[in-house]
């Protein structure tokens, strides 16, 4: 949702500077990544939706499955989100405060997705192949697609590159039909 998008940004953004100053990356991310798979579950946006529920009760309940470990910085965040009713975008600014943190460290991670499996020696030859082109360090994940027929396609954030038997035939079905 393009909306969530804007809305994560300016979010995502502070919590990357605060987190760059103090030399915290990490420790963010696994907040966040916490954050984001309680905002995901079920019976916590039953409870985010009840009007019966008080903001202070979110937040300890939060606190709660953080097992006590929500720092000031995390009770702030989440204080802020609720009062401006923005807990839903939660995942969003993990994304993209994990994708600050990869440009920031020079990495990326790629989804290859290939019609047959791939041997480990395969995956870090496409790994070092793909760290030259983009100049950063990638790890990739290996998706096996049997629709791709052959060969291969790369996703690395909004990158394609689709070496796939199915990727070139429908390119030459568009051509084909102009």
């Amino acid at each position: 949702m393009a909306e969530l998008s804007v809305i994560a940004h300016p979010y995502a953004q502070a919590l990357f500077n605060l987190a760059k100053q103090s030399n915290q990356e990490s420790i963010w991310l696994d907040r966040l990544s916490d954050l984001q798979q309680i905002v995901d579950n079920s019976d916590f946006a039953d409870l985010l939706n009840n009007p019966e529920i008080k903001d202070s009760q979110i937040i300890s309940v939060v606190n709660t499955l953080l097992n006590g470990d929500a720092s000031t910085e995390v009770t702030n965040l989440l204080s802020i989100l609720i009062e401006n009713n923005r807990v839903s975008a939660l995942p969003e600014i993990y994304q993209v405060f994990r994708d600050l943190v990869l440009e920031d460290q020079k990495r990326g991670d790629a989804i290859i997705e290939s019609a047959y499996a791939m041997s480990q020696t395969e995956k870090q030859d496409f790994e070092e192949l793909l760290s030259k082109k983009f100049g950063k360090k990638i790890t990739a994940t290996v998706v096996i697609n049997p629709e791709l027929l052959a060969g291969i396609k790369v996703t690395i954030n909004d990158k394609v590159i689709d070496g796939s038997v199915k990727g070139r035939l429908s390119d030459l079905s568009t051509q084909l039909t102009k």
